[in-house]
C-alpha cells in the first residue's frame, strides 16, 4: 500500500509540474515525437543526448536525466495522448499503473487531450493501430 500512496505523490507531482510548465510540456512532447517519426528510442538516460543531438534545450532534457520519477510518469501520460509513441518508449510496470492518472490530470491540470484513460488501454489502442497499418 506504501508503494501505491507513493505513486500518487509521484502523479501529483507531474501533474504540478505541466500545470507550472506548460510551454515545456508542449516542447517535450513536441520532442518525443519528433524522436519517434526519426525512429529513435525514447529513454529517459538517452533523452538528454538525443536532445543536443536534435537542438532542444538541455536544460529542458536534464530535468527528466535527474528525475526518473517525473519521466516515468510524464511518459505515460504522452502515450495517453498519442498511444503511437509506444512505438518508441517502453515501460514497465509499476505501481504508478494503479493511479486514476486521468483523473489526477484532470484534478491538477484541467482538461485532457487523452484518447486512452490509462496506459493499459494507450497498449491497446496502439496494437489495434499498428495491425491496421
Amino acid at each position: 500500500m506504501a508503494d501505491v500512496e507513493r505513486a500518487r505523490q509521484m502523479v501529483a507531482k507531474a501533474c504540478w509540474w505541466v500545470r507550472r510548465n506548460p510551454e515545456k510540456w508542449r516542447k517535450l512532447k513536441g520532442f518525443c515525437g519528433y524522436l519517434m517519426e526519426e525512429g529513435d528510442l525514447i529513454q529517459r538516460g538517452n533523452v538528454y543526448e538525443l536532445a543536443r543531438r536534435y537542438g532542444m534545450d538541455v536544460r529542458l532534457a536534464s530535468e527528466f536525466k535527474r528525475d526518473h520519477n517525473l519521466w516515468s510518469v510524464l511518459t505515460r501520460y504522452m502515450v495517453m495522448e498519442r498511444p503511437m509513441l509506444l512505438s518508441a518508449v517502453s515501460f514497465r510496470e509499476t505501481p504508478i499503473d494503479q493511479v486514476d492518472l486521468a483523473g489526477y490530470w484532470r484534478g491538477i491540470v484541467g482538461d485532457d487531450v487523452f484518447v486512452a484513460s490509462s496506459l493499459e488501454e494507450a497498449r491497446r489502442i496502439y496494437d489495434i493501430q499498428r495491425g491496421a497499418e
